[in-house]
């Protein structure tokens, strides 16, 4: 969650010129057997053409409105067939293509290795999931009554450093500071007065697996990098790593970020000292989609360890709900993980019932995720809604009336205008919000938080999902500088009125809250 002074820091820099659209469609296709990845039986069948083309037609239409250079994409369907894919662009000065042997940042997904490393040394006795964390990590605030147990499933209630200014410079400034490997601890030993209880709620913290790739040095007596390479080479990944510089192995496909209206290469910006057994991790498309299984399956750990894995509790992350176990990630019956660094996104998830694989990664990730929403996740939960409708979380029917007329993006600016001035009342607001009926005041309030930054939003572009769904591609002016901002709406009695989910971040990144965002 990042704090109101965070987001004003967020929003201030330098103007540019914004010419992406074009290459952000480009579409290299890439179906023939060898590209399915360590699983070569996935390559007997694949996706018939017009499943295919639906697909297509989905992610391309999710990066051109996201703004999003290059995706890869990669389904395994045992019944159905196979699925591998790039779209668009690897590297935005060379152009050169996205390709599915590129390796890419898998951020959080790195988690899932580091919680198979700590979870097989559980079983070969090297450790206990019940022994206090101080036994291999001392200053640590509340590390005598914090478990192995409780970091893996992000109830140790370790302070997340995302919400430190030094920290968060790393993420969202053009030029970050001077982020050194041990200041990790050292910010946490000197901020007891942000921790919480351990046991007590389940909240995404990066600091958890910070500290448990810390535990699995001393346990092992090898650095971390080495430890999850081989749980990587154990699941038969030869493509995926833990570089211990701020290198991705070749082919790559560069990282994108947003600090004004020109995409900036951030690829280098990931040092291993930043996100450590949180996030360092790279691997291909390949590799994501054969490892889904493996992950979902326990592979590597006793048939009791990995029950106890797949004890799920429910929490959030920036007013977010989600649903974590050791290591894993629950959406609804896909079991998997999510990750997030500068410049990338992923997704990975299995269906157990049905053995099917999904993975997504992107090469382009802006923070905070409020600003720029599309994302590895969004794709992938596009293309699971569009292939396996039955099994996606919240999903239901498709509305049988007439979605309702896209507007003009000169119309659209000038609405949004009035709806985010706030001397104009709720209830004489131009657009509306799904929110409102828990909220009537939900309006004014988003727009009391815009007027504390003064800005201005032109709508560059709508693109329109199934009727059901619209994204208002804009730029972002303030105090002189610009960057886009995706803002996202949904079909409402014949109108298209602001997600709640979209004014809820922008109270929560401003420290407001609404009774709609509960």
């Amino acid at each position: 969650m990042l704090s109101r002074n965070a987001f004003t820091r967020l929003v201030r820099g330098a103007a540019g010129i914004f010419a992406m659209t074009a290459v952000a469609t480009m579409l290299v296709g890439c179906e023939s057997p060898r590209e399915c990845g360590p699983n070569a039986s996935c390559a007997a069948k694949f996706l018939p053409t017009e499943v295919t083309s639906t697909l297509d037609e989905i992610v391309r239409k999710q990066m051109d409105a996201g703004l999003i250079p290059g995706a890869l994409v990669a389904v395994r369907d045992p019944d159905r067939g196979a699925y591998t894919k790039a779209y668009g662009v690897a590297d935005l000065v060379s152009g050169r293509p996205m390709d599915v042997g590129d390796h890419v940042r898998i951020a959080s997904v790195t988690k899932t290795f580091t919680a198979t490393a700590v979870l097989m040394a559980a079983d070969e006795g090297k450790l206990s999931l019940d022994d206090p964390l101080e036994k291999y990590v001392l200053g640590v605030p509340n590390g005598h009554i914090i478990t192995v147990r409780d970091l893996l499933g992000m109830r140790g209630g370790v302070w997340d450093l995302g919400e430190d200014p030094g920290y968060l410079a790393q993420l969202v400034s053009k030029e970050p500071g001077n982020w050194l490997d041990g200041d990790r601890v050292s910010l946490l030993a000197a901020h007891p007065e942000k921790a919480r209880q351990p046991r007590t709620n389940t909240a995404y913290s990066n600091s958890e697996y910070f500290l448990l790739g810390l535990v699995l040095e001393k346990v092992t007596g090898k650095p971390v990098p080495e430890v999850l390479d081989a749980v990587a080479t154990a699941h038969g990944l030869s493509e995926t790593s833990y570089p211990t510089d701020a290198t991705v192995p070749a082919p790559a496909s560069r990282g994108y970020s947003y600090f004004d209206t020109t995409a900036t290469d951030v690829t280098a910006r990931n040092m291993p000292a930043v996100f450590g057994a949180a996030g360092s991790m790279v691997s291909t498309i390949g590799d994501l989609v054969a490892y889904a299984p493996l992950l979902a399956g326990g592979d590597l750990l006793k048939p009791e360890t990995s029950q106890t894995r797949q004890q799920f509790t429910e929490g959030a992350f920036a007013g977010e709900h989600f649903e974590y176990a050791l290591g894993l990630q629950r959406f609804g019956p896909w079991l998997g993980d999510t990750g997030s660094v500068p410049g990338y996104t992923t997704h990975v998830a299995y269906l157990p019932d049905r053995r099917i694989s999904v993975a997504v990664a992107v090469n382009q990730n802006t923070h905070p995720p409020g600003l720029m929403s599309l994302s590895a996740s969004s794709i992938w939960g596009a293309i699971v809604r569009q292939l396996y409708p039955e099994s996606f979380p919240g999903n239901g029917p498709k509305p049988t009336t007439p979605p309702p007329p896209v507007p003009y993006p000169a119309d659209l600016t000038a609405q949004l205008a009035r709806t985010l001035d706030p001397s104009i009342p709720a209830d004489q607001k131009t657009l509306r919000s799904m929110g409102e009926a828990k909220d009537p005041e939900l309006l004014t309030r988003l727009a009391s938080v815009w007027a504390e930054h003064p800005s201005t939003v032109q709508v560059d572009k709508v693109t329109e999902f199934d009727g059901e769904a619209m994204l208002a591609t804009s730029t972002l002016t303030y105090d002189g500088g610009k960057r886009p901002i995706i803002i996202p709406f949904a079909a409402r009695n014949n109108a298209w009125v602001l997600t709640t989910h979209w004014v809820c971040r922008n109270l929560t990144a401003a420290g407001k809250t609404s009774p709609a965002c509960a």
